[in-house]
């Protein structure tokens, strides 16, 4: 069986991560990556890694898009995608496109075993999407799968109903993700999974998760670590002074506290992903559900000032999604001047019949960078007559708001590369998408998006999903993106192997702690 060639999920960045000058900012690293250790290290280290929040499931049909973190440690998908964002073989080790695209057929990797001992297997396989597509947070990602065939043991086929080489990427996120089969039928899977990932769970308890190294993963050369630790340390301060003390050995942090990190002579990684900040909005709350007022909104707000005082000039200025570097870009839009615009807000304000503004709620996650950016953006919509009161939620508060639709308009983090670009479309621009709670749709947006998932080149995808992103602007876009997001994670000496999670794909396995 031929392994089809396809471009990595982010034909990443390489070019915008060199523009943005986004390479590691100590020792002398490669790009993107703490520096290779140069000295021993101890296999048997537990890396203590300080995250926002707890898992909210270990179930993949029930997980949030914050949860791969966790998710990656103890699963391992159909197709594996690097840090980097390219494509490679995970479960299978070769696929097939055929059809016009219509099916992919997998020869699955040998010798692989579950946590549990159960072995993988084309049955396994057939279990697992079949279970996702069934119910839960995956059923709208795979609506398009026909059929799944176990031809033989090592061999599993997939049936589409429309053209679609787009699966490749998604099949290397959470869609991809093979649970042990009596694991999928257990209620307790959501905190007890069962993977053929590097770690399997050891303890999960309140604001602390730790894994173990499985010592029958089938690569288990790659594992360097002997488990890891993951407390929660909601807010981002108290994150970094905990690897300033030694409470734990490396975390994400915000721009703003890179210098701060460095100052502390702590290794620090930076690069660009596709991930960004912005408001997303319930279009049928209220007043919000009028397109000009969306589209005033989009007008008020001065990114290139919140980009310079918020975050160091780290989060670029954006008015789309995907930024500069990454496949689906728009490069028209990249320059965001023509969209700050206050006295074109206070027009589209008068037009939609509040000549003097109106009020609204604005909802925002613990984190201070988040409420610090909602503050930010309260002060500059207020300017055009906007007037916002802030409402702070708890972690899970925030994720379930987001998952239910019961919100008016919220600041958070948003993930637009994975699994796939178009998945975003899917979720947020078209009725009844997973995130789009108030029905918007985007006109023309359902044929343009069925001619972005035809190829799995990315090439011939990018022009109809650059046309999404242009068309949302112009019709008062339900979400309303303020920056793109840099990447950063700060490390005690001794912990090196990390690489910028350019699509949200995180791997610990490679880690290394000196001896």
């Amino acid at each position: 069986m031929k392994r089809t060639s396809v471009k990595s999920a982010g034909v990443i960045l390489s070019l915008g991560l060199v523009l943005a000058g986004c390479g590691s900012e100590t020792g002398g690293s490669p790009a993107g990556s703490a520096q290779p250790a140069a000295a021993g290290y101890d296999n048997n280290a537990i890396l203590r890694w300080a995250v926002p929040g707890m898992p909210t499931s270990f179930d993949p049909r029930k997980s949030a898009p914050l949860d791969p973190v966790f998710l990656d440690v103890v699963y391992e998908s159909l197709i594996n995608r690097t840090p980097a964002g390219e494509i490679i073989p995970g479960l299978a080790t070769e696929w097939q496109l055929a059809d016009e695209n219509k099916t992919i057929t997998f020869k699955l990797r040998p010798g692989v075993k579950f946590h549990n001992g159960e072995e993988l297997n084309a049955e396994a396989v057939k279990a697992s999407l079949e279970a996702y597509k069934k119910e839960g947070a995956l059923a709208g990602t795979l609506a398009g799968l026909e059929q799944v065939e176990a031809l033989a043991p090592d061999q599993v086929k997939l049936t589409f109903t429309e053209p679609s080489g787009y699966m490749i990427n998604v099949l290397a996120g959470e869609a991809g993700i093979v649970v042990a089969p009596s694991a999928l039928t257990d209620p307790g899977l959501t905190g007890k999974p069962v993977g053929t990932g590097p770690f399997q769970l050891d303890t999960l308890s309140e604001g602390k998760v730790t894994f173990k190294r499985f010592d029958g993963y089938w690569d288990a050369k790659r594992i360097t670590i002997g488990g890891i630790e993951m407390a929660v340390f909601s807010d981002e301060s108290t994150r970094l002074r905990a690897v300033k003390s030694g409470q734990a050995d490396g975390t994400s942090i915000t721009p703003s506290q890179m210098k701060e990190a460095e100052a502390s002579g702590l290794t620090v990684i930076k690069g660009a992903n596709t991930t960004f900040n912005g408001i997303l909005i319930n279009t049928g709350s209220d007043k919000l559900a009028d397109p000009k007022i969306r589209e005033a909104m989009l007008y008020a707000i001065d990114r290139e000032s919140i980009s310079k005082n918020l975050y160091a000039s780290s989060c670029t200025p954006a008015v789309q999604p995907l930024q500069q570097g990454f496949w689906a870009n728009v490069p028209e839009l990249n320059d965001v001047k023509p969209y700050y615009d206050t006295a074109k807000a206070k027009q589209l304000l008068t037009e939609a019949g509040f000549p003097n503004g109106f009020e609204m709620q604005l909802e925002v996650g613990p984190n201070t960078s988040y409420q610090t950016l909602a503050q930010a953006l309260q002060a500059q919509l207020q300017q055009v007559g906007i007037k916002v009161t802030i409402k702070v939620l708890e972690f899970q508060q925030m994720v379930n708001a987001r998952r239910t639709g019961k919100f008016t308009a919220t600041v958070s983090l948003l993930q637009a590369g994975r699994p796939d670009p178009s998945q975003f479309v899917a979720d947020f621009y078209l009725k009844g998408g997973l995130y789009n709670p108030g029905g918007f749709e985007l006109p023309g947006g359902a044929e343009l998006l069925a001619q972005a998932r035809v190829s799995d080149d990315v090439t011939q995808r990018a022009a109809p999903l650059q046309e999404i992103f242009k068309k949302v602007l112009e019709v008062g876009p339900p979400v309303v993106p303020v920056c793109g997001v840099t990447y950063v994670a700060a490390f005690r000496k001794g912990v090196t192997g990390m690489e910028v999670p350019v699509t949200g794909d995180y791997d610990f396995a490679p880690i290394k702690i000196s001896s």
